[in-house]
């Protein structure tokens, strides 16, 4: 009896420990975070795009850090293939194809490359997007040297918000490095309002990530913009004042 008891503990011991090892293992995968679900043209969301915020999804104190560093983002498609062709059914003697109300247009493996430029630094993120998920954008392997392909980002981004004038993607990174971070981008420097800003900040809090640890990115570049401004309706307005 002792010794079924003693066997009965040391498989719970084993029991536990494999589970906890199994928790930890699953932490290092990427959450599907439900990325937009509405219709991404994934050719006009390529080019160039500006940073306006960075925000690591880390719990802390609250805090706004205010930067002049600034980057941008240019997405380009690379290896270019036709879209195969639909299988409609085959032509009968009726005037009019009847296409199955199920059937879905065929999907393809687009593959991208997202160029960070962060004054002279520069990273290349090699993505492919499946057309039937177009929000969610997996890792892809450089066709590159076998050196490039040991430093290759290993991860998820994920299309969180896609409008005109703005994009925001989140990051969840494994290799080399382990984080987890946002970006908020505009198509033009300087554009967002706050009122964009305030809308894009609801779509984390629903996503349930954290925005305790903000960074504004280009500060400068906006202070400038305005003072430039200003300092040209202080001319006109001088210059005007001056005629009359």
């Amino acid at each position: 009896m002792a010794f079924s008891s003693i066997i009965l503990v040391f498989v719970c011991i084993s029991l536990v420990q494999c589970y906890s090892q199994y928790s930890f293992e699953s932490h290092k995968y990427c959450d599907d975070l439900s990325p937009y679900y509405g219709d991404i043209n994934l050719d006009q969301i390529a080019g160039v795009w500006y940073g306006v915020e960075k925000i690591p999804h880390t719990r802390g104190e609250y805090k706004i850090e205010y930067t002049q560093e600034c980057f941008y983002i240019d997405i380009k498609e690379i290896n270019i293939e036709p879209t195969p062709p639909t299988p409609y059914p085959h032509l009968t003697n009726t005037p009019y194809v009847h296409r199955p109300y199920t059937m879905q247009e065929p999907y393809r493996i687009r593959h991208f490359v997202l160029e960070w430029h962060e004054g002279l630094w520069q990273d290349d993120y090699h993505i492919k997007v499946n057309t039937s998920h177009k929000g969610f954008w997996a890792t892809d392997v450089p066709n590159r040297s076998v050196g490039d392909m040991y430093r290759f980002f290993g991860g998820v981004i994920q299309v969180l918000k896609v409008a005109n004038n703005h994009l925001v993607l989140n990051f969840c990174m494994r290799l080399p490095n382990s984080q987890l971070f946002s970006v908020v981008l505009s198509r033009n420097e300087n554009q967002l309002t706050p009122e964009d800003l305030a809308s894009i900040h609801n779509v984390f809090t629903m996503k349930h990530l954290s925005t305790s640890a903000l960074k504004r990115v280009c500060e400068n570049s906006a202070n400038k913009s305005t003072i430039s401004m200003l300092l040209f309706f202080i001319v006109s307005y001088a210059i005007w004042g001056s005629r009359i």
